[in-house]
């Protein structure tokens, strides 16, 4: 059975029920899964983590059963660490189509990181946005998702 709810973020009744459905109906609560989108069509999937948590075993089930739906669309699949401070990321693709786009443990500026993901849209991004953008990259040896 899956753990305790342990945030309160979520629906308790469902995380609750949940766990009465037995031992061989899994799921994990993902701290915040994204799939970025154009038109309606989906460009990414993206695992969003503060920098302080621990880098997810990426062998592990739940995100093998992520990483096979990304691959069955043909979507790149990437755990991204942001500061909320300095909005800085650091990207993990976790399949080959996100290998294509970044490199494990790529730290990126926000601006960086946005003008990646209209990249992937497809889309050039607008100067009106950009201004808004920081350009901050984290000082080097600083410790996020469990990794320096």
């Amino acid at each position: 059975m899956s753990n305790g709810e342990r945030t309160g973020w979520r629906d308790l009744a469902l995380s609750e029920r949940h766990r009465l459905w037995g031992f061989n109906c899994p799921s994990v609560d993902l701290d915040f899964l994204l799939v970025e989108y154009n038109l309606g069509k989906p460009v990414a999937i993206i695992e969003y983590k503060e920098d302080r948590a621990r880098m997810p075993n990426t062998l592990h089930p739940t995100y093998r059963a992520i990483t096979e739906l990304a691959n069955m669309a043909d979507l790149p699949f990437l755990i991204a660490f942001y500061s909320n401070v300095d909005w800085w990321f650091r990207i993990y693709p976790v399949n080959a189509d996100a290998a294509r786009y970044y490199r494990e443990g790529q730290v990126m500026s926000e601006r960086e990181f946005v003008e990646s993901l209209y990249h992937l849209r497809g889309l050039c991004i607008e100067q009106n946005v950009l201004a808004h953008l920081k350009r901050i990259k984290p000082i080097s040896g600083i410790r996020t998702g469990g990794r320096v």
